[in-house]
């Protein structure tokens, strides 16, 4: 306020600026926006840098002393707010991890543990395959880590971001992204065109690479990045080499025909020939083209003839030639010729169908479909491809991670070139298969399949998973005839192997009993190969001299008897001659028995060999005595499982079969007693009141949970109710009294105050401003509203002095002229100025501004004077003292600070009284009147 009073022919003016620290007031010459933006800057510089909020620096640079208090709250808020965030996102991956959330390195801290475990129940009620935002988890859909570890939507990733955003925009609104290397506190401070990975190590697991704006995580060679966007996992590679594909009916790796499948990349002019895990291209020599193309041998394929550049041309002298692929057309020199893609006929240009002739477009074969435009055509990916533009080719569409297929949820998805096979989780086991429509595993019949090892003399029986042999049993039938009676009795007979016969080379004699040469036996035929000779005796015929009956491709070679036909053709050990003798074939030594598979083994026959197999369930062991036999396979005992891991494997002869764990119940299908899978037991369903108020299953168990207010008691069942007021007494969750309540709690103010629409927070009633009802009636009576209350304080003016009519709260004196000493040291007016705060206020190190006086700048000195004129408190309140306030001087004006706390409720009542000099001679005097006044609460 500014008041001038003359002095004889002088005049002067006094300044007097007040500071009313509550949230109402607040100096307009100062820009606070500015001192909150950088003092919250250095507060999320020493979160990032430090990773704590302790000893942050508070000597900001060009912070006044005045806000210093203020600059070390909000450096507290950015700090502990960044600090939070931070910790609650390693919390969150510590869950994903399977880490404990009591992690030593972080047990102290609250954001941590919270978001951890809050991400631990996300992920149960998600594997509980239950509504993330089913009303009975209300109480923990507010909590944004459960929301992240729990949902599945597409948006998560952007929800689960939404803290770093914030951050992000708060250091976009605060002006943190300035163009500075580095700032004075060492903290790294990133431009637009930074290399952001240089400066931060270990932003990702493996590459980082910096982007326009910010940077971005990549993987090495098979690897593929996590959705942290951070670490990267191996890729799971297929269990077969390239060329093969799994058999899962048969467990075994199988060649993949490239050719049938047109999974080759071989051209028009060449042939497919498929080899045991790849293919070959075969160049073939065209014997014709289509008309207007001829063979180039060197691309191996037909190129149109273009006639146009024969000598002579084609055409009269007087027309010119157009060439287009597969023909020319002879046109006036004066017509207009067609574009590309074009061909004249009849005088009109019309469209070239590239198509129709595989010469004419570039189109793959078998990933591509031509399709024809008007003058030129377009190749348009296969189902199951689409075109990479950087290499300009058709590639495999993996179905499988974009989630581009109908596979169920026992099923896994294995991609394949240019499609997808959903594959069963859980193996049938040996002696069943899989029953692609029904999904059920259905019993092998190895008796019907022939896939048995039964030998000849034993019949094979099948039973269910696998089968029996038993020996074979003949009869043999006698029937005895008598004149009363005929009776039959069977006995069993084995057949025995009939031996082979062989002739000697004179199979009759030349003399016996019954004479020589002549006689009756002499008449009788020779075996066959023989004839007799003219001494009657049966000699071999030598077929290969008198009709050669071998083929021109083999040498014949003559036996006692007979003779044989031995092949030209050299093959290798287990290849045999063709008929023709052209060719080298196989010989299936498991068909022709030339075998040495033991008992219990599986002849498989191979190129050139054979190999000795074991029924399924069972490996090929080879013994000390050199000895090779099937042994039963422990199926429970491999890497991979083969049961649910909700059951128990057992190993049986030859198969294994799975048992659940407690907490499941078994799925079967009609009349097959294998688990198909092992299904959750909802214990919250099948017994009624297991928990007083939620039930909450989850996979293999349940859970009692309580509504909001409650907490579980130690059964594990009923809930009791929580004295939130007792438990977060410290956390202050009312501002005035709070009142317990069954569930819940309320919150009251104190007279004087009135609950704001938070329900938790108390407004002070300003009485003062009740324009109806007048809570001070006296003329001279000022008004002060103070939290919880008010005072009427009567301006009464010394003696000499009147009230002032343009000022309320200012007494001037009544006239004007004074003489002697009395104009100098009598104060020219006296101010009432009236300052209230709450109890128990916090202060400033440096103490806090209350009140400023400020005089002209035109006197040579200006003294102050402060001085304490009553005090009223109760007994049990600390009153007030001069150790309680200080003055601070600078030039023409004197700011009074509070340098500790004062408790209310109290009133104080003082004088600062100021005094200007010319020359060393007093030349006038004021006086504030100085009424403090401290509210009850702190509040």
């Amino acid at each position: 306020m500014i008041s001038s009073i003359k002095f004889g022919h002088i005049w002067f003016m006094i300044y007097i600026l007040m500071i009313w620290h509550n949230a109402e007031e607040t100096l307009a010459s100062d820009n606070i926006s500015d001192y909150i933006r950088k003092c919250c800057i250095s507060g999320l510089r020493h979160a990032r840098t430090m990773d704590s909020c302790e000893n942050i620096d508070t000597s900001a640079s060009s912070i006044p002393p005045l806000w210093l208090g203020l600059c070390h709250s909000t450096q507290e808020v950015c700090c502990s707010r960044e600090l939070d965030h931070k910790n609650c996102e390693l919390g969150r991956l510590a869950a994903l991890n399977r880490t404990r959330c009591d992690k030593e390195v972080h047990s102290n801290c609250n954001a941590y543990a919270g978001c951890c475990r809050a991400c631990q129940v996300g992920l149960a009620v998600k594997a509980s395959k239950q509504n993330c935002s089913d009303p009975l988890f209300s109480f923990l859909s507010a909590i944004e880590s459960y929301r992240a570890c729990c949902n599945e939507d597409s948006d998560l990733n952007s929800k689960s971001d939404e803290g770093l955003y914030i951050s992000q925009q708060l250091e976009s609104d605060l002006g943190l992204e300035e163009d500075l290397e580095n700032s004075s506190d060492g903290t790294i401070v990133l431009t637009d065109d930074d290399d952001i990975c240089g400066k931060i190590p270990n932003l990702c697991a493996h590459i980082c690479e910096n982007t326009f704006d910010a940077y971005q995580c990549k993987c090495h060679s098979g690897f593929q990045l996590d959705n942290n966007n951070v670490t990267c996992s191996s890729e799971k590679k297929s269990i077969c080499p390239d060329g093969y594909y799994l058999d899962h009916q048969h467990g075994k790796c199988l060649d993949i025909d490239e050719c049938s499948e047109k999974l080759h990349d071989c051209l028009l002019t060449q042939y497919c020939h498929n080899t045991i895990g790849g293919y070959h291209c075969l160049n073939i020599k065209l014997n014709k083209c289509p008309s207007g193309y001829h063979y180039a041998a060197n691309v191996l394929k037909c190129e149109d003839d273009n006639e146009c550049e024969e000598s002579p041309s084609p055409c009269e002298p007087d027309q010119q030639c157009s060439n287009y692929a597969g023909g020319f057309n002879c046109t006036s020199s004066e017509s207009q010729s067609c574009d590309i893609g074009f061909y004249l006929e009849g005088g009109i240009c019309s469209d070239i169908n590239e198509c129709t002739n595989n010469t004419t477009h570039t189109c793959h074969a078998h990933l591509q479909e031509c399709l024809n435009t008007l003058g030129s055509f377009s190749c348009q990916c296969q189902m199951g491809f689409r075109l990479d533009i950087t290499q300009n080719e058709c590639v495999d569409i993996n179905e499988c991670s974009i989630n581009n297929h109908n596979c169920l949820p026992t099923q896994r998805c294995d991609n394949t070139i240019g499609s997808y096979i959903c594959t069963r989780l859980q193996s049938c086991g040996t002696g069943y298969t899989l029953n692609a429509e029904t999904g059920i595993c259905d019993d092998d019949d190895e008796c019907e399949l022939n896939t048995h090892n039964c030998q000849p003399n034993f019949d094979c029986y099948n039973t269910k998973g696998s089968f029996r042999c038993y020996r074979k049993t003949t009869t043999s039938t006698t029937t005895t005839a008598t004149p009363s009676t005929t009776s039959s009795t069977a006995t069993p007979t084995f057949t025995e192997p009939v031996s082979r016969t062989h002739y000697s080379k004179y199979p009759y004699p030349l003399y016996s009993q019954h004479g020589y040469y002549g006689s009756t036996i002499s008449r009788l035929p020779c075996s066959t190969g023989f004839h007799r000779n003219n001494l009657g005796a049966c000699v071999d015929i030598n077929e290969c001299v008198e009709n050669n009956p071998c083929g021109t491709h083999q040498r014949c070679i003559n036996t006692n008897g007979h003779f044989r036909c031995e092949s030209l053709l050299q093959c290798k050990a287990g290849y045999k001659s063709t008929p023709e003798g052209t060719s080298c074939i196989d010989i299936n030594e498991c068909e022709t028995g030339e075998h040495n598979c033991g008992d219990r083994q599986i002849c498989r026959n191979r190129n050139g060999s054979y190999i000795c197999a074991c029924p399924t369930g069972h490996e090929l062991k080879h013994l000390s005595n050199g000895v090779s036999t099937c042994q039963d396979i422990d199926e429970c005992a491999q890497d991979q499982r083969l049961c649910p891991s909700n059951s128990h494997c057992f190993n049986t002869i030859g198969s294994f079969y799975c048992e659940c764990k407690p907490g499941f119940q078994k799925k079967t299908s009609d009349g097959d007693e294998s688990i198909t899978a092992c299904l959750d037991v909802d214990e919250c369903q099948v017994i009624p009141g297991l928990c007083q108020q939620k039930c909450v299953n989850f996979w293999g168990g349940y859970r009692c949970s309580c509504n909001s207010g409650y907490q579980l008691g130690q059964d594990n069942r009923t809930c009791n109710d929580i004295d939130e007021c007792e438990v977060h007494k410290h956390y202050k969750l009312c501002m005035g009294l709070c009142i317990n309540t069954s569930g819940s709690y309320q919150c009251n103010c104190p007279r004087g105050y009135t609950l704001a629409s938070d329900m938790n927070t108390c407004r002070d009633i300003d009485e003062c401003a009740d324009s109806v009802n007048d809570v001070c009636t006296g003329r001279n009576d000022i008004c002060t509203n103070i939290r919880g209350s008010f005072k009427c304080t009567t301006v009464n003016c010394p003696y000499g002095y009147t009230n002032d009519l343009e000022q309320k709260n200012r007494c001037r004196q009544n006239n004007n002229f004074c003489e002697g000493e009395d104009c100098y040291t009598k104060p020219s007016a006296y101010t009432y100025n009236f300052i209230t705060f709450v109890s128990k206020l916090m202060i400033p190190p440096d103490g806090r501004t209350i009140f400023t006086l400020r005089g002209p700048m035109w006197y040579d000195n200006i003294d102050f004077d402060l001085k304490i004129v009553r005090i009223q408190a109760s007994i049990n309140i600390e009153r007030a003292t001069e150790n309680h306030f200080d003055t601070l001087k600078s030039n023409n004006q004197v700011n009074l600070l509070l340098k500790r706390s004062l408790e209310g409720p109290q009133d104080i009542e003082m004088e600062l009284s100021m005094t200007v000099f010319t020359n060393g001679m007093p030349r006038g005097k004021s006086v504030a009147k100085l009424f403090l006044f401290v509210s009850q609460h702190p509040f």
